[in-house]
């Protein structure tokens, strides 16, 4: 995992467009550049960012090759597709899962990486996939980010995922504050 800490990089007006052309291949809604204007948001190597751990690059890809197959399905489908690939329905994914109870479960019983870790991860990717290939986030995913993000950011999370490093749960902390705030713009 490589993580490494520098707070500068959360910093606002950050313009992608003035580093690359292309993010994966795909032309970044001049929309996402413009809301997410971060340059964590966009680096592709930081596992703690949205797109720089395997999961979330491999979840964006996968958004893209959906949304390529299915242009005119609403993305909330792509949601119920994912949670399915973990046994759950969409009904399932509610504020329950960001209780201490449920997380400390996941953590103690079942595999935390699988069952945590990778599901925030895709649902994130994914949710803030759709700002960089539309320029929007449906209102109806929002809620499961959200929850995803709030999840992420749970102290046991943060202890589970980053042990005893305080920099990295710290910085971590920091990314999640800003994906909410993108997520409320988008």
């Amino acid at each position: 995992m490589k993580l490494s800490f520098r707070m500068d990089n959360i910093e606002k007006n950050y313009d992608y467009s003035k580093v690359s052309e292309d993010f994966y291949d795909i032309i970044p809604h001049k929309k996402a550049i413009e809301i997410a204007n971060y340059e964590f948001f966009w680096d592709c190597v930081d596992e703690l960012a949205p797109f720089g751990s395997d999961e979330g690059y491999i979840a964006f890809a996968e958004l893209c090759d959906w949304v390529k197959d299915n242009p005119q399905v609403p993305l909330i489908d792509c949601f119920r597709w994912i949670l399915k690939c973990w046994d759950l329905k969409l009904e399932e994914f509610n504020d329950d899962i960001i209780k201490n109870s449920s997380i400390i479960k996941i953590i103690q019983d079942l595999d935390f990486d699988q069952d945590l870790i990778m599901l925030d991860t895709t649902i994130i990717a994914t949710g803030f996939g759709q700002l960089i290939l539309q320029g929007k986030i449906d209102a109806d995913i929002k809620n499961i980010i959200h929850l995803s993000i709030l999840r992420q950011m749970n102290s046991n999370v943060l202890d589970a995922f980053l042990g005893s490093n305080e920099e990295w749960k710290y910085e971590r902390y920091k990314y999640l504050q800003k994906l909410l705030e993108i997520l409320e713009i988008a």
